[in-house]
């Protein structure tokens, strides 16, 4: 099954998105495209085969994701990735499996809006070592060059929900006053019965779609910042990999409106200032004209196994932000701990503080 190639048109050579320039570069002549570019050689490309000229339009663009973007499926973990042909795919990123079965996509998970990755594969090695340097526990072969091959760049899935909310939080507040009277100490409490409403609109409040990220290691990862999302084109995805969502808008809406209301709760609750003490007993949050759209942010991914255990590290493919649980090593732990020790054992010398 064919699977989208984007072409140089000086030299014939396939495309790839570069995160450090934004553009796309031809790695045989060294041409760079913008955009535009891109976009213009896919219409001109479809007006020569087709013998007539096609506007872009958004039923296109779906019917090019359908037909041409390839589905790969891990035999081990069952992981789901998309990715063209200048992607070579060879280890599942989730399990490190390196038998890969091709399979066509629906076109129904075709993306509204990209992210595109603001720097390279190097720079993210780079960033990730620097990372590692401070972690004096960390094994030194989780940073070899035999590992760091596996640090992958990969287009997440994410929804981003809208929404307007309406709230109320009550509960009771305190105002204490202590004061003194001849050779009597009082202290006087007052209580208050408090009510506060009001109204906030939330925008792309994000939350992954695939079942096999790590929330929590996601939600460490932002923010984004969702200025830089862009129509979504098959051409950023040259020399990246894509998983699709398996979690729709409705899977993913219980945990996004479980953040929306607390931080609701938390904006009419900071309101309520000037008390001694304050306590919400009750609060009611609605959320009404909720939207969802479907979007892929950019991820740098690498897997460890280390003792028997995966360990997941990701970098936010934008900022640089990282989250993830490392592997301590026990040899480097003993040394580490037994410098310690020998350090307040000399300092506590120095100072003529140890009892023999």
């Amino acid at each position: 099954m064919g699977v989208i190639v984007y072409k140089c048109i000086n030299c014939g050579g396939p495309l790839a998105f570069k995160a450090e320039s934004q553009n796309w570069t031809c790695d045989y002549c060294m041409s760079k495209f913008s955009e535009q570019d891109v976009r213009n050689f896919i219409h001109n490309e479809q007006s020569v085969t087709e013998a007539s000229a096609s506007s872009n339009t958004l039923q296109e663009q779906d019917q090019e994701f359908h037909e041409k973007a390839m589905g790969y499926s891990c035999e081990s973990c069952g992981a789901e990735i998309v990715t063209d042909e200048t992607t070579v795919a060879t280890f599942c990123y989730y399990c490190h499996n390196p038998t890969i079965i091709p399979r066509r996509l629906e076109g129904e998970y075709r993306p509204e809006k990209v992210i595109p990755f603001k720097f390279n594969r190097d720079k993210a090695t780079e960033i990730f070592k620097a990372w590692c340097k401070k972690k004096p526990l960390l094994s030194k072969k989780f940073t070899s060059t035999s590992e760091l091959e596996k640090l992958s760049g990969i287009y997440v899935p994410f929804w981003l929900f809208d929404c307007q909310s309406n709230g109320e939080v009550s509960g009771e507040a305190t105002i204490v006053r202590s004061y003194t009277s001849g050779d009597t100490r009082y202290t006087e409490t007052k209580y208050y019965h408090i009510l506060r409403e009001g109204k906030a609109i939330f925008q792309d409040v994000p939350a992954d779609g695939s079942k096999k990220m790590d929330d929590e290691l996601m939600s460490i990862l932002e923010p984004y910042d969702y200025k830089d999302l862009t129509d979504f084109s098959m051409s950023y995805l040259s020399g990246f990999l894509a998983e699709k969502y398996d979690m729709d808008q409705n899977d993913v809406y219980n945990r996004v409106s479980k953040i929306i209301r607390n931080n609701m709760t938390s904006l009419l609750r900071d309101t309520i200032q000037g008390y001694s003490s304050v306590t919400v007993s009750s609060s009611d949050i609605k959320l009404k004209q909720v939207e969802a759209t479907y979007v892929l942010l950019p991820v740098w991914m690498f897997t460890y196994q280390f003792n028997g255990k995966t360990y997941m590290f990701a970098m936010n493919g934008q900022t640089g932000k990282i989250s993830g649980k490392l592997p301590i090593s026990a040899g480097r732990a003993a040394s580490w701990f037994g410098a310690i020790s020998a350090s307040t054992f000399v300092m506590l010398m120095i100072g003529g503080q140890f009892l023999w």
